[in-house]
């Protein structure tokens, strides 16, 4: 059985939360997962490029500690808190569920519609979009007024808001595919709700993460050394 270590940026999660995500993350996969918060002192969600940049400290200490005891890696967050420095520093496989998504949209679709949680969260998107490559193949970038620790998973209205979004992404963008570019609206687990009523593949980046570092796991996929050159970490051991 494969390990899979689903690393929280930030302060993580309250204990249900942790647990109704790792419920729904073992659901989703062939593998055993563990959603592991990174760190208690840092940001309670990541809204903006200082939320990400506060957060990479902890989830660096935090994946050292761990490394030995999971095959893989999963970036709990969609902005991929840290995912460079990360496959630098340990030598197992780690996954960004924004780029194994964003990836996957551009296979399956010619034009797709990122949906962000906020305003503020647009200039990020377009930022990893750059950074990725693939900026000329996302049709926009639209937002659902959401702010991640409001969002709640079992409401209707968030599904609705989705779906409104989606809609004018499809007709008024040009996108075939969509996908919520936040793993909190990932883990409403609406997905299929959004996909039905809209007609377009709407992805579910907690599946798409979760299965790529399990068949990385699986098939003894890593990073490259060349690409990421892995570091000394005494530093890092220092800061734990």
């Amino acid at each position: 059985m494969v390990d899979i270590a689903y690393l929280v940026p930030g302060s993580g999660f309250a204990a249900d939360e942790r647990a109704r995500r790792e419920r729904i993350a073992n659901d989703l996969t062939r593998a055993s997962v563990t959603v592991v918060n990174a760190s208690p002192d840092g940001p309670s969600s990541i809204e903006s490029t200082v939320d990400d940049a506060l957060s990479v400290p902890g989830t660096l200490s935090r994946a050292r500690a761990i490394e030995s005891e999971y095959d893989a890696i999963v970036v709990g967050c969609f902005g991929d808190t840290g995912l460079r420095p990360l496959r630098e520093l340990v030598p197992i496989p780690v996954v960004g569920p924004a780029e194994a998504t964003v990836h996957t949209a551009a296979q399956v679709a010619d034009r797709f519609g990122w949906l962000t949680v906020l305003d503020r969260t647009v200039p990020m998107c377009r930022e990893q979009l750059h950074a990725l490559g693939l900026a000329d193949r996302c049709a926009g970038v639209r937002s659902v007024d959401a702010p991640v620790e409001d969002i709640d998973h079992e409401s209707t209205a968030l599904a609705e808001r989705m779906v409104d979004t989606g809609a004018r992404a499809v007709r008024e963008d040009g996108a075939d595919a969509l996908f919520p570019g936040c793993m909190t609206l990932s883990f409403a687990q609406q997905h299929e709700v959004v996909a039905e009523r809209l007609d377009v593949p709407f992805l579910d980046p907690a599946t798409i993460a979760l299965e790529q570092a399990t068949t990385w796991a699986r098939h003894g996929i890593t990073q490259s050394d060349r690409s990421y050159p892995p570091v000394d970490a005494s530093d890092i051991d220092a800061l734990r």
